[in-house]
């Protein structure tokens, strides 16, 4: 099948992926955009799994104070060499997670960290609703509510990315994009937020 080159400029432009990439894309989907850009998603999710093994030894620490003056946030990003760590697009992500952790207060990065006893907890909350459900069934429910009432709610890569117009997704979504991109493993080490007074 023959690919319109402004199809593959508009998928590239919308993805942030190669043009060779978008092009086969598109063709491995008949020229479906829609299903050639969730094919681009699943390739990029398999390309940043892969790069989650190499080690992130190198990366910054950005900083981020609100105009105000009375609060602010100090983000540890690790990735895997300081050419990428100097790269705009790292830099960038470096200051939107900052942006994140001030705006947001949350009390984790990621899901792992929080407690098990205060998951089990949450838990309990919706024991009721699941109650004669298959365990499958289940097991989505209350992971679908945990993810809403708690995840979403405590951990900076579970809360929504605000922005929209730059990213659709949450955090972490925002933060493997960028691993996808840049095509190194970047984690999220560990952020300070400080509040004038408090």
């Amino acid at each position: 099948m023959e690919i319109d080159a402004k199809t593959v400029m508009k998928l590239r432009s919308e993805t942030d992926a190669g043009m060779m990439e978008c092009k086969k894309a598109l063709q491995e989907t008949a020229g479906d955009f829609s299903k050639a850009k969730e094919l681009l998603k699943k390739w990029g999710q398999v390309k940043v799994e892969k790069l989650a093994d190499r080690a992130a030894v190198v990366g910054a620490i950005g900083a981020y104070v609100h105009n105000t003056g009375k609060v602010g946030a100090l983000i540890e990003l690790a990735c895997n060499t300081d050419l990428v760590a100097k790269n705009a697009e790292f830099q960038e992500l470096l200051r939107e997670l900052a942006i994140g952790v001030v705006a947001f207060n949350p009390k984790w990065v990621s899901k792992d960290q929080v407690p098990k006893d205060l998951v089990d907890e949450e838990k309990k909350k919706f024991e009721a609703e699941v109650k004669g459900k298959p365990p499958q069934i289940a097991e989505k429910i209350l992971e679908g509510k945990l993810e809403k009432n708690l995840f979403s709610q405590a951990c900076l890569l579970s809360m929504p990315f605000p922005k929209e117009d730059m990213f659709k997704g949450t955090y972490g979504e925002y933060l493997k994009s960028k691993i996808a991109k840049l095509g190194e493993n970047i984690v999220l080490r560990r952020y300070v937020r400080m509040e004038l007074g408090t």
